[in-house]
């Protein structure tokens, strides 16, 4: 486990001292623009007081459930960057294989060097956000503080960073074993861009929001049962192939 943690580290420190990942995170921020002129332009057809809280509690509630997975995947995206690619052009994956450390956990340690910062930059982010629309949004309409479910708590402390990691674990792998790493950033680019349409067509839909905890869930259940299965399959030989063509 120390071994992972070493290799999780590294990874880590390097990426916050570049400047793509805060260019990342104003990216994000600018993003939450898009959920105020959706709130701002739909309270304004809200006549009664009853209304307006009701629609502003769950609007607030569907950001709890959203933005953690949402600015987590997205960052998601540029953390992979190096913790493969960058490795591998450099010819440190060869040389990390090399010390008395398995492939097994150079792919744990690189999937956590991803996880750990994408979910740390989302969920301070997340929070940021939410915390400005609900003091500077929402509050002047609903003369209250509204809090987010007990639910989207849970799903968002415990539930995401599953889902998160399994699927890191997945992009990682595709990332260590093919010729060009990059192809494994686009992974990345089409969850976003299903979680981000996936969550505002089920929610159009009239689906409870409460039915996102089962929805993240299941998929988390199967992301980590395919990196199960993929471990494997996992050999150093692969890895060494794919960097060598």
């Amino acid at each position: 486990m120390n071994k992972i943690w070493v290799i999780a580290r590294k990874d880590i420190s390097e990426t916050f001292r570049s400047r793509s990942t805060w260019f990342i995170i104003l990216i994000m921020i600018i993003l939450a623009f898009t959920y105020i002129s959706g709130y701002e332009s739909h309270i304004k057809t809200l006549t009664n007081q009853q209304d307006v809280n009701a629609y502003s509690g769950g609007f607030l509630n569907s950001l709890a459930y959203v933005l953690p997975i949402m600015y987590s995947i997205f960052i998601c995206s540029a953390f992979a960057n190096y913790a493969v690619i960058v490795d591998k052009a450099k010819r440190n994956i060869e040389n990390l294989m090399a010390t008395p450390v398995s492939i097994k956990q150079i792919w744990l340690g690189k999937s956590l060097a991803v996880t750990i910062p994408s979910i740390m930059v989302g969920y301070i982010v997340a929070i940021l956000v939410y915390l400005a629309m609900a003091i500077i949004l929402v509050m002047p309409k609903t003369h209250a503080f509204i809090f987010p479910s007990i639910l989207a708590i849970v799903s968002a402390l415990i539930i995401v960073p599953t889902l998160i990691f399994s699927i890191v674990c997945i992009v990682t792998y595709i990332q260590l074993i093919i010729t060009n790493p990059r192809i494994a950033s686009f992974v990345f680019s089409g969850i976003f861009i299903i979680l981000l349409f996936g969550v505002n067509a089920l929610g159009g839909f009239g689906i409870s929001l409460n039915y996102f905890v089962w929805i993240y869930l299941g998929i988390a259940g199967i992301c980590a049962a395919i990196s199960y299965f993929l471990s494997f399959s996992l050999t150093k030989e692969k890895v060494l192939l794919s960097s060598k063509m």
